[in-house]
């Protein structure tokens, strides 16, 4: 699965690659070629697609000739590649889509509408999925895929780290508020661990934004998908709890981080105490692998609650999607419904509610952590994402992130005020 990465990310590519799109031809075709042989291109590549391609293999295996999947693995540049093959009419049959642009392409027409199909399949229903997950592949009313992977953010903590310096350690199923992780970190400060000087977690761009204005009773945009509510005092006030964590250092500094690699090393090296971490996270394989002196045991809890009670762990989604030029094909759609549930069985965490076994079948590490995944997964959501998302992600890295991490008097308030009104502005030009 695609790595989290730092939310400036591929935006602005992106923001090129739309406008290549709007430009062509509405709607996304294919090549004639051999019927019901499709296309899954995918990201993935070395030991990944390996794995998919045994899942694609069993597949075909049980589709007895019915129909056939061939892979196309494009492990560079893939939404530009891909948004390349839809504006040449070349678009693969099924694809993989992340959350946040999945009502972006079905307003292109580049997506076929699963609707129909998918509330009136007998083996995959929309009430089979958490509600949370299944939030991510829905835009004005319509299934536009169907997600087959979630990982829901939780908090991985050092047990041997808590116990030294002898810090009470969070549950791994209680609800715990924002003031109390604030608290927990603060008692790390200023304090020693193995020789080196410790933090009680890790913010550098990661956890994403939605986390924050979330953790305050907030959001971005309403679920109406037209409202922009950025400006609201629940989002500020969640926004202050980043504010909070880089002006009383309870994080190392934005700047230092790359001193030692990723932000998930600072963990992994003992050098924080929690990290925030989605649940497929590897953490548990490489610190086995670890000389024995460098181990440590993992704890794990829950984000803590927003403000308000509601969904507080963000949910990384992605779905398949499936080409226009294929809606309402009903051999296509029950390819995508077969290869679907045969990524169930691989990836952790599977998105419907009656897998959760299923978690240790594919990573027997993982069993330590099943309490909170259980827990984590009835209160995980994806954001209310629209196609106007990749201009306003934009100003909501460079312009708010990126400056409140660099520096702690940074008016974020105000930005939030200006953003708001940039993102209006946006709204009302559809």
């Amino acid at each position: 699965v695609m790595k989290k990465r730092r939310y400036a990310g591929k935006t602005v590519t992106l923001l090129l690659v739309f406008a290549m799109l709007a430009s062509c031809l509405t709607g996304c075709g294919k090549e004639t070629k051999e019927k019901n042989v499709y296309t899954f291109a995918t990201w993935a590549a070395g030991t990944e697609l390996q794995e998919f391609k045994e899942v694609i293999d069993k597949v075909n295996e049980e589709a007895n000739g019915e129909y056939r999947i061939e892979v196309l693995s494009i492990p560079s540049d893939y939404y530009v590649k891909i948004s390349t093959k839809i504006a040449a009419n070349n678009c693969p049959d099924f694809f993989w889509m992340t959350q946040e642009l999945v009502s972006k392409y079905a307003e292109m027409g580049a997506l076929a509408d699963l609707t129909k199909q998918f509330e009136s399949s007998e083996t995959l229903t929309p009430d089979m999925y958490y509600e949370g997950v299944l939030a991510s592949a829905e835009y004005n009313g319509s299934y536009w895929g169907l997600p087959w992977i979630a990982n829901p953010m939780i908090i991985y903590y050092n047990k041997d780290m808590f116990n030294e310096l002898g810090i009470n350690m969070p549950s791994a199923t209680d609800d715990w508020t924002w003031e109390e992780f604030l608290d927990i970190c603060r008692q790390f400060s200023g304090k020693e661990y193995k020789g080196n000087s410790v933090y009680g977690t890790i913010v550098d761009g990661w956890p994403n934004i939605e986390t924050f204005i979330w953790a305050g009773g907030g959001d971005i945009i309403a679920d109406d998908g037209e409202t922009i509510v950025l400006n609201s005092e629940e989002a500020k006030t969640g926004m202050g709890y980043l504010q909070t964590i880089v002006e009383e250092n309870l994080s190392p500094r934005y700047a230092e981080v790359a001193s030692l690699g990723d932000n998930n090393v600072w963990f992994e090296k003992q050098r924080v105490a929690m990290y925030f971490g989605g649940m497929q996270d590897n953490f548990e394989s490489k610190i086995a692998a670890m000389d024995e002196s460098e181990q440590f045991e993992i704890g794990y809890a829950p984000m803590p609650v927003c403000d308000d009670g509601g969904a507080w762990s963000f949910d990384w989604t992605a779905s398949t999607v499936m080409a226009k030029s294929l809606e309402g094909d009903p051999t296509a759609y029950k390819a995508l419904e077969a290869v679907t549930k045969g990524f169930f069985e691989w990836k952790v965490a599977p998105p419907v509610k009656d897998s959760l076994d299923n978690v240790v079948n594919i990573d027997p590490l993982k069993k330590d952590a099943m309490d909170t995944i259980e827990y984590t997964m009835q209160y995980a959501r994806s954001a209310n994402y629209i196609p106007e998302w990749s201009d306003i992600n934009d100003k909501l890295w460079y312009n708010l992130y990126v400056s409140m991490l660099s520096d702690a008097g940074f008016d974020y308030k105000s930005q939030m005020d200006e953003i708001q009104t940039y993102s209006e502005e946006l709204i009302k030009k559809r």
